[in-house]
């Protein structure tokens, strides 16, 4: 995964990641790919030789805060929007068939992640989500919460002061309630892209074509 923040980032012009951006991507890396969020066996082709890659390039083109937040919640959305050409495998011969003569396939998701960050002020007597940028300068620590429907898949806490185990359980049990709601809007939103994207019943026939 690559994060692209402040400024424009090209292939053509080459840079050192800044610090903001190393810590992005590896809790990014953590939240969705150590969390095996993919099944990465079911992007096997053939074994040993021959398998799809898939990655996920992030553009800021604003940030007024909760980039990480933000930054999976697009990641996520677009793994669960996105569909592989299909392909069958004769031997070493591999084909892969076009949208017009097979249904393209999802991706084999195991779970989906949402990353939730707190932000801690007065020693952590107030607690605040979803913080601006300037809001994020101002706060005294930081704790980042990946989970998903059912579990807590990770815990960052990036600097600052200490947080207290029970507050730390409290906003566990916050992040898994505004994971499931997250989720249910981007579930939501991809029923409705799905079903606009299905003109004339095209995918229904594909499908059917496939199955024979």
């Amino acid at each position: 995964m690559r994060s692209c923040v402040g400024i424009p980032c090209t292939d053509n012009i080459p840079r050192r990641p800044t610090e903001q951006e190393v810590i992005l991507s590896r809790i990014l890396e953590k939240a969705i790919r150590r969390s095996r969020a993919i099944d990465t066996e079911s992007l096997c082709i053939i074994a040993g030789a021959k398998c799809w890659s898939i990655r996920a390039d992030v553009h800021f083109l604003d940030a007024d805060g909760g980039l990480i937040d933000a930054s999976c919640i697009a990641i996520v959305a677009a793994l669960r929007h996105f569909r592989r050409p299909d392909v069958s495998v004769d031997g070493e011969n591999v084909t892969i068939y076009t949208m017009a003569e097979r249904v393209p396939v999802p991706l084999s998701i195991m779970h989906h992640p949402v990353c939730i960050t707190f932000s801690f002020y007065h020693g952590g007597d107030i607690i605040l989500l979803d913080a601006t940028r300037s809001e994020e300068q101002v706060r005294g620590a930081e704790v980042i919460l990946t989970v998903n429907d059912f579990e807590l898949c990770q815990v960052a806490k990036l600097g600052g002061g200490a947080v207290d185990a029970v507050v730390l359980l409290k906003c566990i049990n916050t992040a898994l309630a505004k994971g499931r709601e997250i989720n249910g809007i981007v579930a939501k939103k991809l029923a409705e892209d799905s079903t606009k994207r299905d003109v004339g019943g095209l995918i229904a026939e594909l499908r059917a074509e496939n199955e024979r």
